[in-house]
């Protein structure tokens, strides 16, 4: 999201471009993230647009055509998406004035080394790209970094791997106007032979996922989390483990490191943040732009993670839900 919040900023304001977010939980994070740039979005939840939501990803598009009149729709897919049906749908589309431009995957140099051999999407997603986008090369050394390549190498030699920029840049004439050759929709026999095929449960074999709402209690004088106890609640969270934390959170206090610190607020007001968190990185973003987000929230959150079983405990407890009982779904891993 980072980097296509900066590369919009980088294209001639009079070309307009949309983004469709599919989120895999049920929190609007990252378009929260987005609208507060002031991109327009159209958000995808609970599903994953490869399979569960490939149906409802045409109608997406044809309405946003119709409202923004877009030169350009990117579509940010979950990490767990499988590129080949997407792509098909999109060419299935043509008729109708849409063109599948470019496949981009973004790899996290910090996390990709073994992440890759526990998730097939990841694969997947490096093998059957127009473009690989290496993030966050600059926190890995130089030896680490080559390790990075090697492994991505194995997978996918022909593809041009790019250093994104320190800022998360791009320049819009790198990856714009690719007219990539894959998944033509002659290759649709290549889904079964080749293993990626509309598999509706791949997503539930990878992560679990715990997905956490509360609401303020009614005549409760508690205003938020503590946001000294949040970031320490963030910080003891383990990598390994707990992939991602993303979602809406209120905060009592002063926020330190975050993207937007509280500005003319007291230290003892509340104040809703989006939590953005991966394998042990954060960012806190406060909401200033108008949300969905009833007033009465304290929390509304997704983790994504592995093992996530022996967390739930500390998790429900960090996000003051003990009491409160939670969306849980195990993935079911081969034995």
């Amino acid at each position: 999201t980072t980097i296509i919040i900066d590369l919009l900023k980088r294209v001639n304001p009079k070309y307009t471009i949309v983004l469709l977010k599919n989120e895999f939980g049920d929190a609007e994070t990252d378009s929260a993230l987005a609208r507060e740039s002031h991109i327009q979005v159209t958000e995808m939840t609970n599903g994953c647009l490869c399979c569960v939501l490939v149906g409802q990803m045409k109608r997406a598009l044809e309405e946003m055509k119709a409202k923004y009149r877009p030169d350009r729709i990117i579509i940010e897919t979950s990490g767990s998406a499988f590129p080949a049906p997407i792509a098909w749908q999109i060419r299935e589309m043509e008729s109708s004035g849409f063109h599948l431009d470019s496949i981009l995957t973004v790899v996290d140099c910090i996390n990709f080394c073994g992440y890759e051999d526990t998730s097939y999407t990841a694969r997947m997603q490096a093998q059957y790209t127009d473009l690989i986008l290496l993030n966050k090369w600059d926190h890995v050394t130089e030896r680490q970094l080559d390790i990075v390549v090697d492994h991505i190498n194995e997978l996918n030699t022909d593809t041009p791997k790019i250093k994104v920029g320190l800022d998360g840049s791009v320049d819009p004439e790198m990856i714009f106007g690719l007219d990539t050759k894959l998944f033509a929709l002659s290759d649709r026999p290549f889904a079964a032979a080749g293993g990626t095929g509309e598999n509706r449960s791949h997503h539930a074999q990878e992560v679990d996922l715990v997905e956490i709402r509360r609401s303020q209690d009614a005549g409760s004088t508690k205003e938020g989390i503590s946001s000294a106890e949040f970031t320490a609640f963030l910080m003891s969270l383990p990598a390994e483990d707990v992939y991602r934390v993303k979602g809406i959170v209120r905060l009592v206090g002063s926020v330190s490191g975050s993207d937007a610190p509280l500005a003319n607020v007291k230290t003892d007001s509340s104040a809703h943040y989006i939590v953005n968190h991966a394998f042990g990185r954060y960012t806190l973003t406060c909401l200033t732009a108008k949300t969905q987000q009833a007033p009465d929230m304290l929390v509304c959150v997704t983790i994504l993670g592995s093992g996530l079983r022996m967390h739930l405990p500390r998790l429900l407890e960090g996000f003051m839900a003990s009491e409160v009982e939670a969306t849980v779904r195990w993935a079911q891993r081969p034995e």
